[in-house]
């Protein structure tokens, strides 16, 4: 305490009194102390109406480390203030009425009697005031309360008042062993902390049956939305609105949306774990790479209801149809596998990764089995965890937002429309996880990274406007024209079982750890020979660069226009869609190595394609 005390004042009958007839402004400077002057920022919680043996018990039972002075008739308590407190005397939530002490009311409080400090626990620590000694709500005394006299309901009303608090089950137990003159019998005291009270919604008590609501379906607000927690997993939407509709069934839309926005306003968000949230299986959690057979209860926005078994019993459906969708290929039936573990990766970080921005086009005409493979990824993840936006919406942001929160999207049944530039740019946007600004309907815009891995089915080959490296590097056409041999009506309900799917989960599960050991996914000759023919179908330039042009007498020596000529001719001859000087001089630079260089023909300065020179080649490369 030394080194406080210019705060000390000297006290002579309660009253502050300076010596030597000196200025009160000045007291701290010249007193010898026996009280203590409140910073704005302290506050002191002052008991007296309770017994020594009480108060200890109340600072063991609730692992009290704050500044302590014994008093006469009771102790103070040193806290934080909260900013915007006011108030002097309150009943809080233990029971009994307190006194608050701050710079607002109170000066200074005394440490010393007759000269003597006081007894002092846990010297100069300040922590924030806790739930138990305050509340906005108001409270009544229940103190020496005894059969008879009420105590029961007294009891119960108390635990709907202080329901919001996150000890409210602690204090109540305190309140009967240590308050009331006589505690209840252990199955009446049961009754009434249970957490499946009724909730009683009556006339202008929104707020409060909100607040009780919130604490027993133990409310989170994530994303702009709140989950409540149904005793096995929390979820959103529709889900948390009957849970509310439930408590207080029988009341009208008017109170329930009260009670609903009630809780979103008092609800404050969570913010995402840097590694981002795990997923909640039916009998474990995965992480980050990492499966743990727990049952997890606390908050994560994803669930999926099946089982996995890392010992699943072959199911030959399943077999059968990555069999014939991939032609036999084995290294194409682990890059699905992989493509839809892609899904299951929540860590942002991880998923940015150059190696896993992709988006997944299944190709093939109809009844081949790309819609079916959607099915079963949908199945699979939980259809609360996809949203099915199609190629043409991603850029309307009514649809776009509905994105938020989910593992996958999956677009299906594409048309055969160009990708133009302000999709492709949304489309590389997703496919990087890029934040994006996303707004809800009459809500303000918000920047924001979407998770959902990106995987669409068509029946062409959407030529795009992009024909980048970027672009290149993230798309990926998956060619599936394989069809089963004998027609079964019951084929899907077959492929999406549940013993079906627990094996599918674990073929996944072990492409999920296998994107995480490599951090790449597995190369497909089959897939990677028809992503090459869609981008040489999407640039013709990429064909005649490649396999049509002379290149010592097409291209070296050559204007850029000249060149352009003699591909544009052949282009138009092939009946192939003609692209612009600008890409043919890209496609060129990108797979020849060539560059445009200054120096001079016929005896004339000229722009001419040449062969870069080693040292320039490789600062091109290292560029």
């Amino acid at each position: 305490m030394q080194a406080k005390e210019p705060r000390y004042i000297e006290f002579i009958d309660n009253e502050k009194y300076p010596r030597n007839g000196a200025d009160i402004s000045d007291i701290h400077e010249t007193f010898n102390s026996c009280g203590w002057i409140l910073d704005e920022d302290e506050l002191v919680v002052d008991i007296d109406n309770l017994e020594k043996s009480k108060i200890e018990k109340i600072i063991s039972t609730f692992d009290i480390k704050t500044q302590i002075v014994w008093t006469n008739r009771g102790a103070h308590f040193y806290f934080k203030k909260p900013k915007g407190f006011k108030g002097a005397k309150k009943v809080c939530p233990l029971g009994f009425e307190v006194e608050y002490k701050h710079s607002k009311n109170t000066k200074a409080t005394t440490i010393k009697q007759n000269g003597v400090l006081r007894p002092i626990e846990y010297e100069g620590n300040r922590e924030e005031l806790p739930d138990i000694f305050y509340t906005k709500r108001r409270l009544n005394p229940v103190q020496e309360l005894d059969e008879g006299e009420g105590r029961n309901d007294t009891l119960y009303q108390h635990r709907m008042n202080i329901h919001h608090l996150n000890q409210w089950q602690s204090i109540l137990w305190f309140i009967n062993n240590h308050i009331f003159a006589t505690p209840l019998p252990g199955e009446e005291f049961q009754n009434i902390i249970r957490d499946n009270v009724k909730i009683k919604a009556e006339k202008n008590n929104e707020y409060d049956v909100a607040m009780q609501l919130r604490r027993k379906l133990k409310v989170v607000k994530f994303s702009d939305r709140l989950y409540s927690f149904n005793g096995n997993h929390y979820h959103d939407g529709i889900y948390f609105e009957n849970d509310v509709a439930c408590e207080i069934a029988g009341q009208k839309m008017r109170y329930i949306t009260e009670v609903i926005n009630q809780i979103g306003i008092h609800t404050l968000p969570i913010e995402e774990p840097s590694d981002g949230w795990g997923i909640k299986f039916k009998n474990g959690y995965l992480h980050d790479g990492h499966w743990v057979e727990i049952d997890f209860k606390e908050f994560t926005p994803f669930y999926i209801g099946i089982p996995y078994k890392p010992d699943a019993e072959p199911v030959a459906i399943v077999d059968d149809f990555l069999e014939t969708f991939t032609d036999g290929d084995e290294d194409y039936k682990s890059l699905i596998l992989e493509t839809i573990a892609h899904c299951l990766i929540t860590n942002i970080h991880v998923k940015r990764n150059k190696h896993f921005q992709r988006v997944t086009f299944f190709i093939g005409d109809g009844s081949n089995g790309k819609g079916t493979l959607l099915n079963v990824i949908r199945a699979l993840l939980g259809t609360e965890n996809v949203s099915s936006i199609s190629l043409d919406r991603i850029i309307d942001e009514r649809y776009l937002v509905t994105m938020r929160g989910k593992l996958a999207n999956c677009g299906d049944d594409i048309e055969n429309k160009a990708i133009k530039e302000e999709k492709m740019k949304m489309l590389k946007n997703l496919s990087s996880y890029d934040v994006i600004p996303l707004r809800e309907l009459f809500k303000q815009s918000k920047d924001e990274s979407i998770l959902a891995s990106q995987i669409f089915t068509t029946n062409h080959l959407l030529k795009s406007f992009e024909k980048g490296e970027a672009w290149k590097r993230r798309v990926v056409w998956c060619p599936s024209f394989g069809r089963p041999k004998v027609y079964d009506p019951h084929f899907q309900e077959k492929l999406t079982s549940q013993e079906s799917m627990e094996y599918w989960l674990k073929l996944v599960m072990e492409a999920y750890f296998r994107l995480y050991k490599n951090r790449k996914f597995t190369e497909s000759e089959k897939v990677k020979e028809y992503t090459e023919l869609y981008h040489k179908e999407n640039n013709s330039c990429i064909e005649w660069v490649r396999d049509v042009a002379d290149v010592e007498k097409d291209i070296i020596g050559m204007k850029t226009p000249e060149t352009y000529l003699i591909y544009a001719k052949w282009a138009e001859e092939n009946g192939l869609n003609l692209q612009s000087p600008k890409q043919l001089k890209k496609t060129i630079e990108e797979e020849l190595g060539l560059y445009v260089q200054d120096t001079s023909r016929d005896g004339e300065s000229a722009k001419l394609w040449a062969r870069a020179p080693t040292k320039k080649r490789k600062n091109k490369i290292n560029k």
